[in-house]
């Protein structure tokens, strides 16, 4: 584990060395800030009709009408982004001529798809952990929301960029061409995003099966602040199945 947490280091190292990862940090900031900004402003319009309807007052809720659209669209946000920072992991050091290094390295294949893994996933938790700044301004105010639906919306998200992430090295496993391993991360992330709507194709009984792994599915219970362990296995189990297909990827070319 120490090596993999010396790999790590120097992906996270590496990230914050690189323009790229503060224009991608920005680009999402403003995309969630500005979403955050009309969610509010809706909420607030929402609140103004209330007053005039209390049976709508009641039915009123600060997390369904503010934080779960708002981490809703986050998710999308993250399945646009995470391909751009994921392409660089394995495709570079091929292009470089350096996966030849890594590949003759003194280092377990695990350890170096781990390291990598971890790398990017800790870059990819401080662009979230900037966010947590607009939902802050809810607890600021005089009718605060409650902190354990709040904190299951944010761990669905992180499970969600994780999982994301997890193909992106894949993809990025697979080829030596970024712009090829980003597209291709996006792709299948947005298969896993919308399968869960084949069931109008094939009935409610295989819509089930769809469903059960589709990504947007598993957060939904998140977003609404609710903890369902069907979904925490779903996200582990799908990144730890993509990790094993990249260090076998990893490993084929070893042995060539």
């Amino acid at each position: 584990m120490r090596k993999a947490f010396a790999i790590a280091g120097r992906e996270m190292r590496s990230y914050f060395s690189s323009p790229l990862a503060f224009v991608v940090i920005a680009i999402f900031l403003l995309l969630t800030g500005l979403f955050f900004d009309l969610n509010v402003r809706e909420y607030a319009r929402e609140s103004l009709d209330a007053m005039a309807n209390p049976m709508m007052a009641r039915q009123l809720s600060l997390h369904d009408g503010l934080i779960r659209p708002l981490y809703q669209s986050y998710a999308f946000f993250l399945l646009m982004v995470i391909p751009l920072i994921s392409m660089r992991l394995l495709a570079e050091e091929k292009k470089l001529g350096t996966a030849e290094l890594l590949l003759t390295a003194p280092i377990r294949t695990s350890e170096l798809v781990l390291g990598k893994f971890l790398g990017s996933l800790g870059f990819i938790s401080v662009m979230m952990l900037l966010t947590a700044q607009y939902p802050l301004f809810l607890w600021l105010s005089n009718a605060p929301p409650p902190l354990e639906p709040f904190l299951a919306a944010f761990l669905g998200m992180f499970l969600l960029g994780a999982a994301v992430l997890s193909v992106g090295l894949l993809m990025s496993s697979l080829t030596e061409n970024q712009v090829i391993a980003a597209i291709s991360a996006l792709v299948i992330g947005i298969i896993f995003w919308v399968i869960g709507f084949m069931d109008i194709l094939f009935g409610d009984q295989a819509g089930q099966i769809f469903k059960s792994i589709s990504l947007l599915d598993n957060i939904e219970d998140m977003a609404k602040g609710v903890l369902d362990t069907h979904n925490l296995v779903f996200f582990l189990s799908f990144i730890a199945f993509n990790l094993f297909l990249t260090q076998r990827a990893i490993e084929s070319r070893r042995w060539r």
